[in-house]
């Protein structure tokens, strides 16, 4: 697994801590915007842009 896919999956972690039924494993259906977030940073695809050791951005390489 790559350092990114690591690094996403260590902030799905945190973030899915931020909700209290997510947190608890309750089978509470919700409507949940810390899940969406995560959903949002896991379907993150590319390269990731660091200049001068500080992360910018991801560039998503497409071919045609």
């Amino acid at each position: 697994m790559s350092e990114m896919e690591l690094t996403k999956e260590n902030i799905v972690k945190q973030l899915r801590k931020l909700c209290a039924h997510c947190s608890s494993g309750s089978a509470l259906q919700h409507r949940c915007a810390v899940r969406e977030l995560a959903l949002r940073v896991q379907a993150i695809r590319g390269v990731p842009l660091i200049v001068n050791d500080e992360f910018r951005g991801v560039l998503n390489l497409q071919y045609h």
